[in-house]
Parts: C-alpha cells; structure tokens; sequence
C-alpha cells in the first residue's frame, strides 16, 4: 500500500460508524479517521491521521481538526468521525491543530449523517454541513512572508532567473513584506503561482504561515466591575468627587452594580470612554470580555394556560402519551380540520414531555408562522423556548444552536432546518402542516424533513406527530396501511362551522361585462366586511403587478437573458425581474424589437390586486405579504402583527397567508384565480390545489362569527375545486390514490428526477443521454428491471435554460430501494470521475417537490 505521506491525498479506510460502535479503551486510540471539508465527490471518503501525545483526550468523535491534505500539505478543516488504535497505513500524516474544546456533533448525529449520504446522495460534507448551524466553519488563510533577514542582493541572485518568482518578491516588498495567497495571485495576474512559491520556500526567501478565523463566534461586549473593595472605593470617591465628578459617578454606578456594559457606563454617567479609561489606568476598575446571547425574538409574551382539551384532543393527547412512555419508536397523523385545535395538543403533549425529562423538536413549514407559533410556546414555556430558522442572522442562529446543544432550552420551535436541533433526550417531534412542499430541501443534501424526522424517531426513540388538516396524500397512504397510526379532529375547538364556501364562475363575469379580477360577489362580501369592521384576506398564488409584458405590434414577450422564462413586472419600482435567477432591469415604453409604443401588461400578481383594491375601496386599509414585502428581518412578524393590532382591513397575499394563521376578526377568505396551480405539469398538482384552497378557506370563522370563503375560478365544475368547497378531504383522498395507483406515481413507488445543466446545449444533451444509458446498462447487468417501471425522456426540462445553464431532465419510476438508490451513486460518481464532464452538472432528485 502506498505510503500516506508521499501521497496527493490520504489514502480512504473505512466506512462510517454505527451509534453501536463500542468506544474503549480511548487513550490507546491514538489514530483518527475524518471527514475533510471538501465539497468534491472525488474525496468523499475518510482519511485517517496521527494523533498526537499531547492531543489525546482533546480528539473526540465531533471535534474539528486542522490536517494536512492535498499538494503541499494544504492546512484544511476536517471532521473527526472515529478514532481507532489500527491502520493500514504504516506512515500516517499528524493532525496540525485540535480546533474545538468540545464535540460540535454526537454519535447519534453522525448516525444520521451517514444515513442522509445513503437516502440522498449526497456526500458526507454536505450532510455534515446540514446538521450544523451556517457559518460554523473556519476561514482558512495562507499568508507568504518575505524573508527579512536576507539582504536585497542576495534575494535578487536567488531569483534572477525567474520572472514570476522576481514579480511575487517585489509585490511582497510593496507590501510590508506579508501578502495572502489570493491576494498575491489576484495582484500578478495569475491563478497558478504556488509552484513559484514553493521554490521560494525551497530557497529560504519567502515562509507560508497559516491562519485561521470562525465565520461566526461569540458576540461579546466589554463590561466594567470595580477592581478594588467597597471600603476602597468609598475613600477614592471622596477623593476624586470634586476634581473629577464624572470619573466619580462612574465609580459610585460600579459600587451599586456588579459589572456594566462600559457603552452603558458612558451614557448612564454623561461621560467619555477617556474617564473610564483613567479609572482604569488607576486600578480602580477591571475589563472583561462577556458573552452576550443574540436573541431571535424580539417581543416578550404574555403567560398562558393549557385550555380544557375536547374528547377529540384529550384522544389524541392520550395516544400520544402512550407511545411516548412506552420509549420506542413511532409515528401519529393527525388529521385535524382547521381550527380543532391542534396548537393546543402539541402545547399540552409537550408539557407532558417536559414534566418526563424530555425534550421537542415543532417544525413549521413558514418563517411567517414561526411568530404566531413561538408566540404560543413561549407563552406556555417560556425560555425554555428556542427558536431556529432562515429568517435569524448566522450568529443568532449559531446562539440558538448552543442553547439547543447545552441544554439551556427543552423546545425548538423553527422550519425545517431545526429537525437538526441536537438534543440529548429528544422525546417529541412535531411536523405541523406536515404537508407542505417547503419540508423538502432543494439543495444537497436534498433531504425531506419528514423523512429525516422518521430517522432520529428510530435512532433516539422518539415519537413523531404529523398533523394537518390536509394530510399528503404519501402519509395518509401510510397511515391507512398501517405504517402511521391514525387520528382524527373533525370539529372547530369553540364548535364553530366551517367556511361555507361559495364557487364563482368567472366565464359568467366576463359574460356579464365585468372584466375586473375581482367578482361582483366577492366585491359585494369585501364591502360588507368593511361595514361590519371585520377583516378579509385575499389569496393569489403570484407575486408582482403582471406575469408578462408583451409587445402588441410583433407578439415579443420581454423574457429573462439567463432563463427561458419571462419577466414578471413589478410596478412599485418600475422593474422588470426574473424570479429564477434575480436580474432585474428597468421597465421598458417601446419594444426592444420593432419600437412600437403599444406595451401591454397580462397577468395579474399581488401588486395588481393591491392596486385595483385601492381604486376599489380607497377607504379600507390595506397591506400586503408576498416575497417582495417580507425580504427585511422580522418583515413576517411585523406585517401579521399590524394586521392584527392595528385592525387592518384587507391583506393580500400569496400561500404565506394560506395557512396556519389565526385572526379572530377574519370572516372573509377571496381565492382570486383557483385555477393557476390546477393546471400545471405536475402529478400532484390536484393535490396542491386541493390543500391550498381547503387550507386558505379554513383561515376564516376561527372567532365567534361565521367564516365564508369565496373561490373564483374558470373550472367550477372540476372536481377538485368542488370537493374543496365541501372541505372533503376523505372524498379527495379515495379519488386521488385511485389515479395515482392506476398511473403508478407515489406512494406506489418513487419518482427520481434527473437533470443535466451546463453553459453549452450541446454537450448537456450529449451527457444526459450517457447518463440514461449507463443507467439501462448497470439496471440490465444486475438484473434490475423489475425495481424500474418506466423512463421518461430525456427531454428539455420545462424551464429549459436558469442562470445561462441550459437544462435536460429525465424522470423514473422506482421502487424504493437500496439497490436502485446504489445504480444512482454510481451514475453521479462516474459522471463527476469523467474530466469531460467538466462545467456540466448532474443532478438527482428522489421524489422531487418541484418538477421544473
């Protein structure tokens, strides 16, 4: 075997471990295998390295190590995943530096890691990389030093024959004599300089030192406390009082409080940073670094008590209990139309959980229900209540995290990312709205929060609750089969009805001479609610003023000059953008083409409806929440909370406003166009629509008065649309999976997109019709055809070109299986072990989300 310090890269061992590893005997483990962080396929494989004397004990499952990788022995961050006494390598590279006092990751969590790499392809890094908060990783930095105490001349024989080697040295002389690497390179010109400066090393002009720095860290502030006793500080007060009163009123602050922010400290005491330094120079009073938390929530909340459950709760809570004291593994759906009161049950589970010494995990699917939903929590928990999601800064959430993982908090309330929270006794997992696509990662590693919730039940002994009023139609298959087991909540908390629901034909508006977006019975329901001081939300699955903008003298549509899709108008700014790749430009009054002046605006968005509302009912307040209105921080909480506080008539928005929220005073939901999401090239796209217009409904009546919904569409009699207005899931339910099975789409197997994307059409073609290829090869080879029931394509995806990469897609049927799961690693690894392949990216996608 070839000899691991001569090597390019370490040679690859072993696979990952099991939780069931048995750990003895550290001290005699003096070899650590570990995960680089690396994004490359190539090294996706664990390497192992010397252990120090002095680094025993510091080296654990979990901690970040520095280690020599790669050409040059390029100092880089790695992962330490085990530590065994035996290698097969008789000459191991050693660990430069031990980075972490304590392990960032656990057994269990690494159990999980090498289950993501196999369910999604991914490769360790990426899912290592998932289970830990943003920002976490080192910022690696090699600095070139010149060598001072060489004298010029003897530097420039050193060098006279290279002009690259004389370029690095002046440019270092120019520069105090220390310049980063990347700095160097970008100030000569040239990406391949490392060669010139290891020849300079080799003649002792120049040194590499490297340095490192955490992306994110502790935020700290610098405090005062006095540095003398109270009877001390007593006779210098006496002293100073009337020469130097305001080093004195710092000094009598400090004696009434144990430490002070000094920033405080100069505005309590009307002073300056030069008197608290002189106190300090007197040896009056210390400085100290402390550690401050930053808060992802920025309201107090008012105490709450658990309600009386209903015999529908109480059934669902027992239940629960059961499984959770029996301490194995399981899974619930809740089926529980809207507003029955399935907050309150994950409320009085967990305080059950908490009171057993466990700890709960609540996922929801929007950052716009997180401030509604931590409300309730820390109402009832108080700051035993952590919260997780996108929304925060990288500090916040790296602060998050630490609570989360030294166990100051015992529930995490956040969006899908916080499945990764890492508690020691986790008792309860909570998906709410269980149904929704966003649980679903579109980016390595392509995980689905559910399915990643169904593993640690299984590792950590955990129960898992799925609750939504609209069940997919994946879980309901599972629980009817047995796989979940089943509940139910057919009635309102406060036994209030739900929604009457009113279907309107917008053929017949059009018939009529109403050409507006919105119905004359829905003008006619918003009309009241602004006479009865009660409130309505309107829905309209589409951001912007206009989908396209066309020209109607030639027929050009203004469309995206990375994408092959069109640009959406936006009439508050004036813009044009793409919603795929973000490029904007300014709107246009003549066609790019022929010039004519006649620009027409289709389509209709969330800022059109904004518009026409206002023309329509200039007296009724109005706000707004789509993508466009919530980019600020804390945007979602905001614009819920002046909707509610302030009595706001009339809030518009795309599915953000579909679900989860409760608003008393909201008696009126308008679904402007029923249709958009009907008809699109999507197996589920019954579905979705089906759970939108039964979820956006559902947001009235929840108060004393009675709700009414009304749909708007073109289709009134399709099924879909009328089964929603019933609010008939069951019915649904029977339908769907009828057509679903006679179809062969899920749960009866899986659907695997796969999608090639590269800068030249060409080549992306060429590659993709390989990759199917060598996939039929190995499927016929291992006798795999009956695990594959049909190939469609490849073909252009249906948005064929984002961000000037054009786009193949293919898709299968599978089964759900090892075997097909392990053809796949293989087609990813052998495309990116192709250098042909180089620029084109290969893309799988197991039970894709969004089919484009």
């Amino acid at each position: 075997m070839s000899d691991g310090r001569n090597m390019s890269l370490p040679t690859p061992i072993s696979p990952l471990p099991t939780p069931s590893t048995p750990v003895k005997d550290v001290s005699r483990k003096n070899i650590a295998e570990v995960i680089v962080n690396n994004p490359s396929r190539s090294v996706d494989k664990v390497f192992h390295y010397k252990i120090a004397q002095e680094q025993m004990g510091r080296v654990k499952i979990g901690v970040r190590v520095l280690v020599p990788f790669g050409h040059g022995n390029k100092k880089t961050e790695a992962f330490v995943v085990r530590l065994t006494a035996h290698s097969t390598l008789s000459r191991l590279k050693a660990i430069y530096e031990v980075v972490d006092e304590a392990p960032l990751f656990d057994e269990k969590m690494l159990y999980l890691v090498k289950w993501m790499r196999e369910r999604y392809l991914c490769t360790h890094y990426e899912a290592i990389k998932a289970i830990l908060p943003p920002g976490i990783g080192l910022k690696l930095q090699e600095w070139v030093n010149l060598n001072n105490e060489l004298d010029d001349h003897v530097i420039e024989g050193k060098i006279k024959n290279s002009k690259i080697q004389q370029g690095l040295v002046h440019l270092l002389k120019a520069h105090d004599g220390s310049l980063e690497i990347s700095q160097l390179s970008s100030l000569l010109g040239s990406a391949n300089i490392r060669k010139s400066i290891h020849a300079l090393c080799k003649k002792n002009v120049v040194s590499i030192a490297h340095k490192s720095f955490a992306r994110v860290k502790d935020k700290t502030v610098r405090i005062a406390s006095l540095a003398i006793s109270h009877e001390e500080a007593e006779y210098h007060l006496e002293q100073i009082q009337a020469r130097a009163p305001v080093q004195a009123k710092m000094l009598e602050l400090l004696m009434e409080n144990e430490f002070i922010g000094t920033a405080d400290l100069v505005l309590f005491s009307q002073g300056s940073y030069s008197a608290l330094n002189a106190l300090y120079a007197k040896g009056l009073i210390r400085y100290k670094e402390h550690v401050v938390v930053r808060n992802g929530v920025t309201k107090d909340f008012e105490k709450t008590t658990a309600y009386k459950p209903t015999a529908e709760q109480k059934n669902v809570i027992e239940l629960m209990m059961q499984n959770i004291e029996k301490s194995v593994p399981a899974a619930l759906l809740l089926r529980g139309v809207t507003g029955s009161g399935k907050t309150e049950v994950f409320l009085q589970i967990i305080d059950r959980i908490l009171a057993v010494k466990k700890q709960a995990i609540v996922l929801v699917p929007e950052i716009s229900l997180t401030p509604q939903m931590v409300e309730r929590f820390r109402g009832r928990f108080g700051d035993s209540v952590a919260v997780f999601h996108s929304g925060l800064s990288m500090g916040e959430r790296y602060d998050q995290w630490k609570k989360i993982k030294n166990a100051e908090v015992n529930v995490v309330v956040g969006a899908r990312s916080a499945i990764f929270a890492p508690f020691q006794n986790l008792g309860l997992i909570v998906l709410d709205e269980e149904h929704e696509n966003s649980y679903k990662s579109e980016l390595a590693p392509r995980y689905h929060a559910r399915e990643v919730a169904m593993q640690r039940s299984a590792n950590e002994n955990a129960v898992v609750l799925l609750s939504s009023a609209t069940p997919g139609i994946e879980s309901y298959y599972k629980a009817k089969t047995g796989q979940y087991q089943l509940a139910h909540m057919v009635r309102r908390y406060n036994n209030a009805s739900l929604p009457k629901v009113s279907i309107v034909d917008m053929r017949d508006e059009l018939v009529n001479g109403n050409k507006s977006i919105f119905s004359r019975q829905l003008k006619q329901g918003i009309e009241d609610n602004l006479k009865n001081k009660q409130q309505t939300i309107l829905f309209l699955n589409r951001r912007g003023y206009s989908t396209f903008v066309s020209c109607r003298s030639c027929g050009l549509v203004l469309t995206c000059p990375n994408c092959n899709i069109s640009l959406t108008y936006h009439i508050h700014h004036d813009m044009l953008s793409c919603h795929y790749c973000g490029y904007k430009r300014k709107n246009t009054t003549s066609c790019p083409k022929c010039s004519s002046k006649y620009i027409r605006y289709f389509g209709i968005g969330t800022q059109k409806a904004e518009q026409e509302i206002n023309v329509l009912f200039p007296e009724a307040s109005v706000i707004r929440m789509d993508v466009d209105t919530t980019g600020k921080k804390f945007s979602h909480e905001k614009i819920l909370d002046t909707f509610r506080n302030d009595k706001i008539d009339i809030l518009i928005g795309t599915q953000m406003v579909s679900k989860g929220l409760d608003f008393p005073n909201v008696t009126l939901i308008g679904v402007l166009a029923a249709d958009m999401s009907l008809n699109i090239d999507d197996f589920r796209a019954a579905e979705r629509t089906f759970q939108l217009l039964t979820q956006v409904s559902g947001r009235a009546g929840r108060g004393e008065i009675e709700g009414r919904a009304i749909i708007q569409t073109y289709q009134p009699d399709h099924g879909v649309i009328q089964l929603a207005k019933g609010h008939d899931y069951l019915r649904f339910y029977d339908s769907e999976i009828q057509i679903r099975k006679q179809m062969n789409y899920p749960p009866f197997c899986q659907v695997i997109a796969i999608v090639v994307s590269g800068p030249k059409e060409g080549p992306v073609k060429c590659s993709i019709n390989e990759v199917i290829a060598h996939f039929k090869k190995k499927i016929e080879i291992n006798q795999y055809e009956h695990l594959c029931s049909g190939i469609l394509g490849p073909t252009p995806a249906p948005i064929s070109r984002i961000k000037n990469k054009f786009r193949w897609r293919a898709l299968l049927k599978c089964v759900d299986c090892a075997e097909i799961r392990e053809v796949m690693r293989d087609l990813l690894d052998t495309h990116y072990g192709n250098r042909q392949n180089a620029g084109i990216n290969l893309t799988i996608d197991i039970n894709p989300i969004n089919m484009y």
